[in-house]
């Protein structure tokens, strides 16, 4: 029985990484926060806002809370990133991205026009 070493398991893997077009990820550094926001709009126009919460869940509903009105809907929830809220003459559309820019962006492209009425971003993503 022939014994494979570790160094050759590795050095096959590699190679049929490269030949093969196989991507290998590494792995996320175990202490990576994952920081959640959200924005919350009532149909009267008032907002919410949350940010840097270590769910989803928990940073839609602290928007919903600060929004005050059972209106209140979350039109952009984010994970380390930003949303913002895009106001037209109709109606309020969210959208979300890596950056301020892209979020503000986003929104205003998906409502076709208008403008920003609010916006929040996670710590370090401005």
């Amino acid at each position: 029985m022939k014994t494979i070493s570790k160094k050759a398991i590795v050095a096959a893997v590699a190679t049929a990484s490269v030949a093969g077009g196989i991507q290998i990820a590494a792995a996320p550094a175990a202490n990576a926060a994952v920081n959640y926001g959200a924005i919350a709009v009532s149909s009267n126009g008032a907002t919410g806002r949350s940010w840097d919460y270590p769910t989803a869940g928990a940073a839609q509903r602290a928007a919903l809370a600060s929004c005050g009105y059972g209106s209140c809907k979350v039109l952009a929830s984010f994970a380390n990133g930003c949303g913002a809220v895009a106001q037209t003459r109709y109606r309020f559309q969210g959208g979300t991205g890596r950056s301020l820019y892209a979020a503000q962006r986003s929104a205003i492209s998906l409502s076709g026009g208008g403008s920003i009425m609010s916006w929040q971003c996670t710590s370090g993503h401005l």
